[in-house]
């Protein structure tokens, strides 16, 4: 009997997780342009221009984006804004962060350009950006190629 009544939990979990589907991304994100401000002997900061795109037809209130940017596959920067905003149904903005990186992390992205050669450099934003009709951040992810050479 016990086995039975298992049984008829194991299949009520599974059929309510089958209802759940995978949302489309809600958000692009990418970076528009990106500036050196100030550098010191341990650490760089960067004013980064992230273009954000609502893909969704509801209007997300946006609290706040959190990131980090990969360069060959080496962390390079990481970046944090609280600044609030409205982004309207299928609409984009910029957004102006501030994002620091360290020496390190410019000593391995040094050593990552040798290896390049003529390779195009890769590179990797990451992140959650923070709105009022969710409980957890909605995560994004966007990767390309720089092709320096013509």
């Amino acid at each position: 009997m016990l086995k039975i009544i298992l049984s008829c939990v194991f299949v009520a979990l599974l059929s309510g997780c089958a209802g759940l589907e995978t949302k489309p991304a809600q958000f692009k994100v990418n970076i528009s342009t990106m500036k050196m401000l100030e550098s010191s002997l341990m650490e760089q900061r960067y004013q980064v221009s992230l273009r954000i795109m609502n893909r969704s037809k509801e209007t997300l209130n946006v609290d706040g984006i959190s990131f980090d940017i990969e360069l060959n596959d080496k962390d390079f920067a990481s970046g944090v804004s609280n600044g609030k905003f409205k982004l309207e149904p299928l609409s984009e903005t910029v957004v102006d962060v501030t994002v620091t990186s360290t020496i390190f992390g410019l000593i391995r992205q040094v050593h990552s350009f040798k290896e390049l050669e003529s390779k195009p450099l890769k590179y990797e934003l990451s992140g959650s950006v923070y709105t009022s009709n969710s409980m957890f951040g909605i995560p994004f992810t966007e990767q390309g190629d720089i092709n320096f050479t013509p």
